[in-house]
């Protein structure tokens, strides 16, 4: 992915933001394993903590075969699946029934409780469904390079390579200055 240029921050943020992206992975993979724990949100919030510490480790998110097609939806094509957001509403559902079974909860927490999970459900139900991306070739890229343009690609694997071809430019800029 083509990320903007880590801004000049002192190391001991960015070791303060890896610090929180390992947290909210942590989060993310109990997440996988818990079915009262939402995946999804700490794994954006991972992102979020490593593109703007450091963006390679974004990219090696980005390439895992679980985390990586979710975060692909949101960051390139700005959505959520829906069977995602079925996982993410029963997720909610069934935090909030276990809730209600385990714990004496008085009544009017119980409606508050029920006027957020309605409110959390809603949202989930609002984030808008994934785009489609056209992944255009670099202008510069030599047609020895290029694949056959009647070769069908899943998006994220032309993303993956829009962002090593974004790493080798880079790289090549940063040896010639």
């Amino acid at each position: 992915m083509n990320h903007p240029p880590v801004p000049e921050i002192p190391w001991s943020k960015r070791l303060i933001y890896l610090g929180c992206a390992a947290f909210f992975f942590t989060l993310a993979v109990l997440g996988m394993i818990l079915p009262i724990v939402p995946a999804t949100p700490f794994l954006l919030v991972t992102s979020y903590f490593l593109v703007r510490s450091f963006p390679k480790l974004n990219d090696l998110l980005l390439d895992m075969p679980y985390f990586g097609p979710i975060l692909y939806d949101w960051e390139v094509r700005k959505g959520i699946k829906t069977s995602t957001k079925i996982q993410a509403i029963a997720t909610v559902v069934l935090g909030w029934g276990i809730s209600i079974m385990v714990f004496p909860i008085p009544s009017w927490a119980l409606y508050i409780m029920a006027a957020l999970v309605t409110i959390g459900i809603y949202v989930i139900y609002r984030v808008p469904e994934p785009h489609d991306v056209v992944v255009t070739k670099p202008k510069n890229e030599s047609l020895e390079n290029a694949e056959d343009a009647s070769a069908v690609h899943a998006p994220h694997e032309l993303e993956r390579k829009q962002r090593e071809w974004d790493r080798n430019q880079r790289q090549t800029h940063g040896e010639n200055r």
